[in-house]
């Protein structure tokens, strides 16, 4: 199976950007003070550009539901049980040796509302990280203990 995902905008990213126009705007327009009036400015410009720039969700191209990625690396001593742990339970898997090494990446994107996670495994071969695993499915209760 063959999943692919891309950035998008979360809610977070637009009230952030939001925010920053908003109270960029409201100095601006401040009469006494030059410095908050170019503060102001200043933060409408910073709000434009994060407008552009923000993107920390991902979509699934099939059925455009948001998710959330995150990842974990292991050393490659793990791969057995890594792949053990993703293909069945994915809630076994150890994350107390996560971070002990870059060879082995876990990538994991979840779902709260669509109630569904995809986990997948990649190794480092130089340059890149390749897949080594196909992309399982699981319900977002199975993979709570990960996120």
């Amino acid at each position: 199976m063959e999943k692919k995902f891309v950035k998008v905008r979360s809610v977070k990213d637009i009230v952030v950007f939001t925010s920053f126009v908003i109270a960029g705007c409201a100095l601006a327009l401040l009469p006494e003070s030059v410095g908050a009036n170019i503060g102001g400015y200043i933060l409408i410009l910073a709000g434009f550009i994060l407008a552009f720039m923000l993107k920390s969700a991902y979509e699934d191209m099939d059925t455009r539901q948001k998710y959330v990625k995150k990842e974990f690396f292991f050393g490659p001593e793990l791969r057995a049980s890594i792949e053990k742990a993703i293909g069945s339970n994915p809630s076994s898997l150890n994350l107390k040796e996560e971070g002990k090494g870059q060879s082995l990446k876990v990538v994991m994107f979840s779902s709260k509302s669509a109630d569904k996670a995809y986990l997948q495994l990649f190794e480092y071969i130089p340059y890149e990280y390749q897949a080594k695993s196909e992309v399982f499915e699981y319900g977002y209760s199975a993979v709570e203990k990960l996120v």
